[in-house]
């Protein structure tokens, strides 16, 4: 009888602390796996967004075509041979506005063009103009020549330029762009500035594209060294 209860083993304990801690273990395990899906995902979703964000490319459209767009231009197929008097506004204004926010931003009251002393006119050489017609259009040719308050003196082979140009009274708004190839097709609508409203802080509300009067469409070739260049402009609808 001794010898048989000797045989007889004690039953076996359970660790009850590795049983304890399996649970949470476990919980920690998939919420780490969770987090790790997450952030899969929204990592994902902002990599889309970042391709399909086309905000750098709108704003420097805008900037590009800005001049331009100041005067509502008539459709063109070649600015060189059409000769509309808006594109040689648009490359003085241009320069004009470049020296105005160069003032602005240097505080600096001195205007780096020479003025002339009965109407405080800038007196811009045509060569400039010349380089900001071409930084516009392109090898597209230019005729020199008076238009409006923009006094061109061949003699003195200079342009006397007010220190504001008055521009068309209309707020472009650039809509749809579109790329094929080297060009994109930019619709812009022009926002009649009667039309804009003001918020409760007496500021202008920005319009929208709905709210255009017209629109028209800007043809625009970026070249290999990521230059752009305004082709022509087209009528919308």
């Amino acid at each position: 009888m001794q010898e048989h209860n000797e045989l007889v083993q004690e039953p076996v304990k359970k660790r009850r602390g590795r049983v304890r801690y399996a649970a949470p273990l476990g919980f920690l395990v998939l919420l780490f796996a969770l987090i790790g899906v997450i952030s899969v995902i929204v990592g994902g979703i902002g990599l889309i967004q970042k391709w399909t964000d086309d905000t750098p490319l709108r704003e420097e459209m805008y900037t590009f075509l800005d001049p331009v767009m100041q005067f509502f231009p008539s459709d063109f197929e070649d600015a060189g041979e059409d000769g509309q008097d808006s594109l040689l506004l648009a490359a003085v204004y241009r320069v004009s506005e470049a020296e105005r926010i160069r003032q602005l931003r240097e505080k600096d009251d001195t205007c780096a063009y020479e003025l002339d002393e009965t109407q405080w006119r800038m007196k811009i050489p045509e060569t400039v103009i010349s380089d900001s017609f071409a930084h516009l259009f392109g090898d597209a040719a230019l005729t020199h020549r008076t238009v409006g308050e923009v006094e061109y003196k061949a003699d003195e082979k200079l342009y006397y330029v007010p220190l504001s140009i008055n521009t068309s009274g209309y707020t472009p708004v650039i809509g749809s762009i579109k790329r094929s190839g080297e060009q994109y097709a930019v619709e812009v609508t022009y926002v009649a500035n009667t039309d804009i409203e003001v918020n409760d802080k007496g500021e202008s509300v920005p319009p929208t594209f709905d709210m255009g009067k017209y629109t028209q469409r800007y043809t625009v070739r970026r070249g290999e060294d990521k230059s752009l260049t305004l082709l022509s402009v087209a009528a919308v609808g």
